[in-house]
């Protein structure tokens, strides 16, 4: 108990965290003992029988350390998830969906690179309002016709209709190529493609928005969307080398290529606080990102802040991430309508370059958005 103390300060724990997990290791211990090898499930266990106040995650990454846990066989929470809402729905339909889900994992009669689990998830999301209507009227996905496709497609529009017409391809090629059904009922039916133009968000949306952030990783974060259009997920992937104060660069990675981003003085000051901040939080973490949190800064796996924290963070301005990079790509775009000023200024593709510089000037349009 003395060394779990010990390690404890050494990663700068805070003080409720501190006496949490140090009940959590006392109760594991007196139950168990420590002469031999904890099982991680049995750690965990005490999350079930004693209630979430009881944190588990930095007992084993203790024992961990002092070589004294035998780690559990991970299960993806995605996969668990899917697995869930499969069961709530009807046989044969939910064995059919499993079916899909083992195509989709490359597992299928056709051997191809496996999708991840939260893609899967996020399509099933769309199959199941569908799944659940159809579960009255059939009893297998053999029955379903072109018909009943179209009618569950006219029930939603805009991006809603094209994700359920996606995810019901998938379905349905998946299930053919296993030939768990005769004919394909949707290999006839499209939509038709509609161009889906950037909006401006309102001015007085966007007063004071750094100001509205509620600390500095709050603020660092809002500035490198709102001034300099990062997309949130390469946001939370930036490493702590990729930043040089002393020349004003952040190097931003993308499939695409590397994008040298230049700080203006706002960025730079916001960077250097949320760098002291860092440092007097968690001194001796050796995560290597950029940006961390109470929890990613103690994991040993060196994990990035999750999405959730960064949805979080935007919270308090009332604007989703991603309108607000839309809205400073228009707006630098009313400014400009070089495409290649884009993609210098924001590491952009000719693509994006060309659907901002439409959305700001539509008189540069060969032909007029349907």
């Amino acid at each position: 108990m003395d060394d779990f103390v010990a390690y404890a300060h050494a990663k700068a724990w805070e003080a409720g965290t501190r006496r949490a997990s140090t009940r959590t290791l006392r109760i594991v211990v007196a139950w168990i003992g420590a002469d031999a090898p904890i099982p991680e499930a049995d750690i965990q266990a005490l999350t079930a029988t004693r209630g979430p106040g009881t944190p588990t995650c930095r007992v084993a990454q203790f024992l961990t350390h002092r070589g004294l846990l035998i780690p559990s066989q991970q299960v993806d929470p995605d996969a668990r998830a899917i697995d869930m809402q499969l069961r709530s729905l009807p046989e044969p339909i939910a064995a059919e969906l499993r079916r899909w889900v083992s195509v989709l994992r490359g597992e299928g009669r056709r051997r191809h690179l496996p999708l991840a689990f939260a893609t899967i998830r996020r399509y099933l999301s769309y199959l199941l309002p569908v799944m659940q209507g159809w579960a009255g009227d059939v009893s297998s996905l053999r029955e379903v016709t072109s018909d009943d496709i179209r009618t569950v497609l006219k029930q939603t529009t805009g991006n809603s209709a094209r994700n359920r017409h996606t995810a019901l391809r998938s379905l349905f090629r998946a299930l053919k190529q296993e030939r768990l059904i005769f004919r394909d009922p949707i290999s006839r039916i499209a939509l038709p493609k509609v161009d889906q133009l950037p909006v401006p968000l309102p001015s007085d949306r966007l007063r004071g928005l750094i100001d509205q952030a509620n600390g500095p990783l709050a603020k660092f974060v809002i500035a490198l969307v709102a001034v300099h259009a990062l997309g949130v997920g390469e946001i939370t992937r930036l490493r702590l080398a990729d930043l040089d104060l002393s020349r004003g660069r952040l190097v931003v990675r993308r499939d695409t290529g590397v994008h040298t981003l230049y700080l203006d003085e706002v960025t730079h000051v916001l960077a250097d606080a949320w760098l002291r901040e860092r440092h007097r939080r968690w001194p001796l973490t050796t995560n290597p990102h950029l940006l961390i949190s109470q929890v990613t800064a103690a994991d040993t796996d060196d994990p990035p802040v999750s999405r959730q924290l960064m949805g979080y963070l935007f919270r308090s301005t009332g604007i989703a991430a991603s309108k607000l990079r839309q809205d400073r790509l228009l707006d630098e775009a009313r400014h400009s309508a070089d495409p290649v000023h884009l993609m210098r200024l924001f590491g952009v593709t000719a693509a994006t370059a060309m659907k901002y510089i439409y959305a700001a000037h539509p008189e540069k349009r060969s032909s007029l958005p349907r």
